[in-house]
This record gives C-alpha cells, structure tokens and sequence, in this order.
C-alpha cells in the first residue's frame, strides 16, 4: 500500500499536480445522500466523506488545474463483492481538460504503466514476499495503454461470442471478457 501511494504520488508531481487534504468529517453527504455513516458531532448531524469529489472541484475552480489526493473514503454499503468495500483508501484526482477528455485518458493510461512498472522493480522484495502465501499472475499493462471506444469494445465482445446490447452499459460480467 506504501509503494503504491508513493508512486502515485511521484507521479502526479512530476505531472504538476498540487497534493490537497480534504474534510472527512462533513456536515452533510459529499455523494447524493444514499449510504453514508451518520454521526452526531457536538450536537448537529453529520457524516463520514464518500469522496474528495467536492473539494477537488473547488480546488479547480479557485484556480488549481491539477490537485490529487490519497485518503480514506467511507461508504455505508451493504455488499459481499469485492468491489464494495465501507473504508478504503481512495486515490483521487482532477484536472482541468484544455481540449479533449483523451488528455485525462492518457495522463491515466501513463499513471498506470509507470505505477506497474515501478511496482514491479522498486518492490520486487516485498511481491516476491506476498506472492509465496497469496499466489498471483504478474502484473500486465501494455504501454501505451491500449484505448478502445465503445463501440470497439462491443465489437470485440460480439466476435468473441458475447452477447452486448450496444445501448446499455458493460456488466461486470462482460467488463472482465472484454479485459480479457
């Protein structure tokens, strides 16, 4: 989890981005209300942050055009996936975009090939430790990251034999054929 934030973190830097620090205790819901920890707080309601969303905005708006942050992010859900966790620690971030939203895709895709990378060579020790009891596939991320629009993607998945409805969203199940 160190290696990881450190990288993220070295990263973003390096890409201009300011490090920002906001609330987690809030005096309302920072996501539309649903699945929040309520709590009392010196008399009045309030709630555990959902995300950085808000400030991050902020940030922008008063004139930062990149900010990131690495913090906890609470969610009062009720799931047995591991997709759904009610703590974790979110790495967030938001940029200006100058002229098209493929500037976020490829500042992502570039994150992700240098965080792989650097995980695999600057913690090989500590990989090497978690793989003996946790067995795992080496990381893979081609780079440049390969970028597929949807259409493509439901391409892909109707020649590989798999039903998608071109008008609705990927299922979980056809996320993982499609990464695949």
């Amino acid at each position: 989890q160190s290696g990881v934030c450190q990288l993220y973190r070295e990263f973003l830097l390096s890409k201009d981005f300011v490090e920002i620090h906001s609330p987690k205790l809030i005096g309302g819901s920072s996501e539309g209300g649903a699945n929040v920890f309520k709590l009392e707080y010196f008399g009045l309601p309030a709630c555990l942050a959902q995300s950085p969303q808000l400030y991050k905005q902020m940030a922008l708006c008063g004139d930062l055009q990149r900010v990131f942050e690495i913090g906890p992010v609470f969610r009062a859900e009720h799931s047995y996936t591991n997709r759904h966790l009610c703590e974790f620690t979110g790495l967030d971030l938001e940029m200006e975009i100058k002229n098209h939203y493929f500037e976020v895709l490829d500042l992502i895709g570039e994150l992700m090939v240098f965080m792989f990378k650097n995980i695999q060579t600057r913690y090989a020790r500590e990989l090497g430790v978690i793989k003996e009891q946790y067995p795992f596939e080496d990381f893979k991320c081609c780079d440049p990251v390969l970028k597929l629009n949807f259409k493509e993607g439901i391409k892909l998945l109707h020649e590989a034999g798999i039903a998608q409805d071109p008008l609705q969203d990927l299922s979980t199940e056809t996320e993982k054929a499609l990464g695949a």
